[in-house]
């Protein structure tokens, strides 16, 4: 039987336009008398989901998703221009002032947990709880985990050579030269309307061609490191599933903001865990995240003894039904105590 909550349709759904020529789509599910809860997508660039809304109890939460800057189905799709970690925080306000919103639950999973709590950080007094799992900081070790030697690839080096193979040997000299390489190889494959990404769904498309297109090989290894166990084959399947927009987004839009290192100073998160004591705080992860490993968890959990901290023994990155029945539980104790 499934942890998640049954399948709804947005109550509402509208389009709001934040300045700098960007436009969000934002819906709000669940009870229009409930406790007001914002959900914040990962990637950077992957866009809300109708799985997203079943995170949550719709009997007990008015739940409001958005897609952020550049993805999804907000416009203009793909733009990095104006796509700052502040200007998500921006964003945010913007929608809680368009929807009347006071205070709300703030939940955010992988790179939606960063920007939580950069947001709960700069207007705590607009928080009812903080809620992050899969946590990522946004921190140099963690920019350097995926491409860098002591990284990723010594627990997944097939899928890391999948991955490097096309980079040429002189971009390989650090994650940072890796990383400029394929945003700009991705910029390059953007300008070409994205002639091998379109044949993802072509099953007469080996994999070998479509490794030709690094916005693929970079959604692909984080697709295949995000769980225990998942071959190539199958992410390809859930790759094709979401479609080339997806992908296209998510890869762009991710390794921008890595390039730019969140747009962050350095350790930034945690020497402001301060402006987080006054808030209910619970910070999930699972033992196995080879995407965010658990050490950036435990790092906050440090920084704001008042969080409660749950470990996951036997999970990855994605979210899964024992992860989801944590957060249930969660989400529960919190809706009675808010007085739900």
């Amino acid at each position: 039987m499934s942890n998640l909550y049954p399948i709804t349709e947005p109550r509402r759904a509208g389009d709001l336009a934040v300045g700098d020529e960007h436009v969000m789509y934002w819906e709000q599910c669940g009870a229009a008398d409930g406790i007001p809860l914002l959900f914040l997508h990962g990637g950077p660039g992957s866009g809300c989901t109708p799985q997203h809304r079943r995170f949550f109890d719709p009997g007990k939460f008015n739940i409001t998703l958005f897609d952020q800057r550049g993805c999804g189905r907000s416009a203009p799709h793909l733009s990095l221009e104006h796509n700052t970690t502040g200007s998500l925080i921006n964003d945010i306000e913007a929608l809680r002032h368009q929807l009347g919103i006071d205070k709300w639950v703030v939940f955010g999973p992988s790179w939606g947990s960063t920007l939580a709590i950069a947001y709960a950080q700069a207007f705590p007094e607009h928080v009812l709880a903080l809620v992050v799992e899969a946590v990522f900081l946004g921190t140099e070790s963690e920019l350097n985990w995926w491409h860098g030697d002591g990284g990723v690839q010594r627990f997944f080096p097939e899928a890391f050579e999948d991955f490097i193979a096309p980079v040429p040997e002189r971009h390989r000299t650090s994650a940072q030269a890796i990383l400029n390489w394929c945003l700009e190889d991705m910029r390059i494959e953007a300008e070409d309307k994205f002639t091998d990404l379109n044949r993802l769904s072509d099953l007469n498309t080996s994999l070998g061609e479509l490794r030709k297109s690094t916005l693929y090989r970079w959604t692909e290894l984080e697709e295949r490191i995000s769980y225990l166990e998942k071959s190539a084959a199958d992410a390809r399947s859930a790759l094709a599933a979401r479609g080339p927009a997806y992908v296209a987004a998510h890869s762009l839009i991710e390794a921008h903001y890595f390039r730019n290192k969140c747009f962050f100073e350095p350790n930034q998160l945690l020497a402001n865990a301060r402006q987080l004591a006054n808030l209910p705080m619970h910070i999930l992860h699972s033992r196995y995240d080879m995407v965010c490993p658990p050490q950036s968890a435990f790092r906050l959990a440090d920084a704001c003894p008042h969080a409660q901290l749950h470990v996951l023994a036997l999970s990855g990155h994605g979210m899964t039904e024992p992860m989801q029945a944590i957060l249930n539980e969660i989400m529960s104790e919190l809706a009675v105590s808010l007085g739900r």
